[in-house]
């Protein structure tokens, strides 16, 4: 670590494979990119696959509909699971749990 470095301060973490907000799709072209799924309007079969992202943007990619359409399930799935785990925009925490005996479940009669 260099001097004047603050020790605290660590890049953000790369998004690994699962959380990663963007799916990965190869043009015909050979061009590999990364797109977002939020931002494709549709997808087009006619033999071959067309992406169409709401601005306008159309691409012609290597990737199965049928693929494609899984990534973007899971993605929206995986977005949906983490935003359900959300309370008023911060991470829910568990509540303790604590456990209790019913009143006269261990009572004794005396005789």
């Amino acid at each position: 670590m260099s001097p004047g470095q603050d020790r605290h301060h660590r890049r953000p973490r790369t998004p690994t494979r699962r959380s990663a907000p963007v799916i990965a799709v190869t043009c015909r072209n050979g061009e590999h990119f990364a797109v977002d799924p939020d931002n494709i309007e549709r997808i087009e079969h006619h033999g071959d696959t067309v992406v169409v992202l709401t601005d306008g943007t159309h691409f012609v990619v290597e990737t199965e509909f049928e693929e494609l359409l899984r990534s973007i399930s899971r993605h929206r799935a995986g977005a949906l699971a983490a935003r359900s785990r959300l309370v008023n925009g911060y991470a829910a925490t568990p509540t303790a749990t604590r456990l209790a005996r019913r009143a006269g479940s261990l009572a004794t009669t005396a005789d």
